[in-house]
């Protein structure tokens, strides 16, 4: 099953500040959290740290 994350990002690679905010889709999977994978996938995906990463809404 495929849920819509909402997201933040708070600042890019080299630590400044950004504002950007998008949705992207992911697939559940049993045994992790899906706010998780996300902001893992997400800070992958742009190279920044995890903390940079907001989930702001989840959608089934």
């Amino acid at each position: 099953m495929n849920v819509k994350v909402h997201y933040r990002i708070t600042q890019d690679r080299a630590g400044i500040p950004q504002d950007f905010a998008g949705a992207r889709r992911f697939a559940r999977s049993e045994g992790q959290a899906i706010e998780d994978l996300a902001k893992a996938q997400l800070a992958a995906d742009y190279q920044i740290p995890t903390s940079a990463v907001v989930i702001c809404r989840i959608e089934d």
